[in-house]
């Protein structure tokens, strides 16, 4: 009996740390033809909390604590395929950071 809860508590432990995300993950964060000429603005995806995406605009907010200590971003698209593709990028930088995480 020892033996199963031994053996199910070991495949739980292997499959668990298949499934942790990367302790800090920059995503660079497109600032919008408005915005030419500005620094660089990077992101760390491990912090963000939620992403709202509309027709016009991808709202990211992240870093958020206790007593609205948190930040949000803004990125204004033009269409709602527009804001689909930031969406992949942002996944795609995540699942990226990952798999780099665990090599």
């Amino acid at each position: 009996m020892r033996f199963v809860f031994l053996l199910a508590f070991l495949a739980a432990g292997l499959t668990s740390a298949a499934a942790e995300a990367a302790p800090f993950c920059l995503w660079h964060a497109p600032w919008g033809k408005d915005m030419q000429g500005k620094p660089d603005r990077w992101l760390n995806l491990t912090v963000v909390q939620y992403v709202d995406v509309t027709d016009n605009d991808v709202h990211i907010v992240f870093g958020g604590g206790n007593l609205g200590s948190g930040h949000d971003l803004h990125i204004q698209v033009k269409n709602r395929d527009e804001a689909q593709k930031v969406l992949k990028d942002l996944n795609d930088t995540a699942k990226a950071c990952d798999r780099d995480e665990r090599n």
